[in-house]
């Protein structure tokens, strides 16, 4: 077992051991998640990996300065974000994400890093805040992240507005910002593109990049929109996301 800081290419190509532990149908995004990665690495994100005895990833902790960290807040500089952590479930308990995040608090605090913020979330299974209260995360407050002081106590926080347009000239106006990051995301964007395609004249669909000027833009950092309206933020099947297309068409 060995954990190690992802810096290039060759660790860029075993990203997301999330996709790659076998039945999961979202595993199709992961070419385009990885592509995001190589593009943004040491920009917007940064990881390490874990590995087991015969070299193979199977764990990750991806995360940002909190000054470029791709999030809906504003951040105090000089914090870090943590974005996703993953043990593959035939691995967990053994010891594979206390390794790792403790690799990752070593850097930071050796880099005099104030702290670390996350969004934990209420999904079993996934980030759940629970986790983190265990490690030592408070809530900075109602619709804040969570934080870890390390070399500070506590750091301010301003959520940002969202300012997503609804108006529409077709029956279905389709907004894709970001939604790269996770394999997740990146199946359900590839599912819209050849949803578009199949409906002409019918659905609009545009990808905004993730970024600062879609963070100002927008107020939000990553996310998908029909009409509006925030949609498929869980692993979404292709039948789902084109009925849910159909439905928007049909609507008056």
């Amino acid at each position: 077992m060995k954990v190690y800081r992802v810096e290039g290419p060759a660790e860029v190509k075993q990203a997301y051991p999330c996709a790659t532990e076998g039945g999961h149908f979202w595993e199709e995004g992961l070419p385009l998640s990885r592509e995001w990665f190589a593009e943004n690495l040491g920009r917007y994100v940064e990881g390490w990996h874990a590995a087991d005895e015969a070299g193979r990833v199977v764990g990750h902790l991806y995360w940002a300065p909190s000054e470029r960290a791709l999030v809906p807040y504003r951040l105090e500089e000089g914090a870090a974000f943590l974005y996703c952590e993953w043990v593959q479930r035939a691995f967990q308990g053994q010891g594979y994400m206390r390794l790792l995040f403790d690799a990752f608090v070593e850097e930071l605090r050796a880099a005099g890093c104030k702290g670390i913020l996350v969004d934990g979330t209420e999904i079993e299974g996934y980030m759940h805040r629970r986790h983190f209260e265990k490690r030592g995360f408070r809530p900075l407050g109602e619709g804040l992240p969570m934080y870890l002081p390390l070399n500070q106590e506590t750091v301010w926080v301003e959520p940002l507005t969202p300012r997503i347009p609804t108006e529409r000239t077709v029956p279905v106006d389709v907004l894709i910002i970001g939604s790269r990051f996770c394999p997740v995301g990146a199946t359900t964007v590839l599912y819209l593109r050849r949803a578009a395609e199949d409906f002409p004249g019918q659905v609009v669909l545009r990808e905004v990049p993730a970024g600062r000027e879609a963070l100002e833009q927008y107020g939000v950092a990553d996310g998908i929109f029909l009409n509006g309206r925030t949609c498929f933020f869980a692993p979404t099947p292709e039948a789902q996301v084109r009925e849910a297309i159909r439905r928007e068409i049909g609507s008056p």
